[in-house]
């Protein structure tokens, strides 16, 4: 499998993963990434995860702790699950906050060569 093909692949699990199992946040999200950015959440974490935590830090109005928790359980737990690398998310998370998208892209892709996509 290539490597869009895998991206791909985990995009569409993270995606069902978030349907499944936190029914209409996503599609709240997407209200808000729309708007401001043309894109859906699940785009955005993968090309701009600052972006989408700003958008969340926006809804939770400036509440740090409220958007940390909040970004960590609904867009980064349902990806290093996938990625059964759940020791990364407050690396991911760091890296969402100081805006470091390609900092943040690069562990992505260096945590998918180094495992397995689990089947969640």
């Amino acid at each position: 499998m290539s490597e869009l093909s895998s991206l791909d692949v985990l995009k569409k699990r993270v995606e069902e993963y978030l349907s499944k199992n936190s029914p209409g946040t996503l599609q709240l999200f997407n209200i808000y990434c729309r708007q401001m950015y043309r894109a859906d959440c699940i785009s955005l974490l993968f090309t701009s995860p600052s972006r989408l935590y700003h958008i969340v830090l926006s809804h939770f109005r400036g509440d740090v702790t409220s958007t940390d928790l909040s970004f960590s359980i609904l867009f980064l737990s349902p990806l290093v699950l996938l990625l059964s690398k759940s020791e990364a998310v407050r690396e991911l998370l760091d890296l969402a906050k100081l805006g470091k998208d390609k900092e943040f892209l690069e562990l992505v892709a260096r945590l998918m060569g180094e495992g397995r996509l689990e089947m969640l």
